[in-house]
C-alpha cells in the first residue's frame, strides 16, 4: 500500500452539513476499499484561480491517507460522477515525503543517515 494526499474542491453552494456528509461519503468509500485515513482537514471557502463551472469560490477538503491502488481507482470515479467536486487531484507520496510524516502515521523507522547524525549529535553533546 501507498500513501496518498488528496485535494478536492466542492461546490461552494453546499451547506456545512452537506459538505460534512459528502466529506464522510469519502472517508467511508476508503475505509472501505481497505484503506488507512490519517488526516482530513477542511480548509474552507477560498477564491479559485480562475472559473469553474460557473464557480469563483470553492470549499477545499485534504485528505492524507495509505490505500491499495485499487481504491484509488475507485475514488476517483466517484468523484468525476459526483457534480458537487468541481475539482480534485490524487497525489502518490515519494520517500522523500512519507519520511517527512509523523512517525506514528509512516510507521517509517528514520533513514539511515538521519539516524547516523542524531548519534553523532547525542555523543558530541
Amino acid at each position: 500500500m501507498n500513501f496518498y494526499e488528496t485535494v478536492v474542491i466542492l461546490n461552494p453552494s453546499l451547506g456545512e452539513e452537506e459538505a460534512k456528509a459528502i466529506i464522510e461519503k469519502i472517508t467511508d468509500l476508503l475505509n472501505n476499499a481497505e484503506a488507512e485515513v490519517f488526516k482530513v482537514e477542511v480548509w474552507g471557502k477560498r477564491r479559485l484561480a480562475y472559473e469553474m463551472s460557473k464557480q469563483k469560490m470553492g470549499n477545499y477538503v485534504f485528505f492524507l491517507f495509505k490505500a491499495p491502488s485499487a481504491a484509488i481507482k475507485k475514488l476517483e470515479e466517484y468523484f468525476k460522477v459526483l457534480d458537487i467536486v468541481l475539482k480534485f487531484m490524487v497525489v502518490k507520496l515519494g520517500k522523500k515525503q512519507i519520511a517527512a510524516l509523523p512517525k506514528e502515521i509512516s510507521g517509517m523507522a528514520p533513514a539511515p543517515e538521519e539516524a547516523a547524525v542524531s548519534a553523532e549529535t547525542k555523543e558530541g553533546v
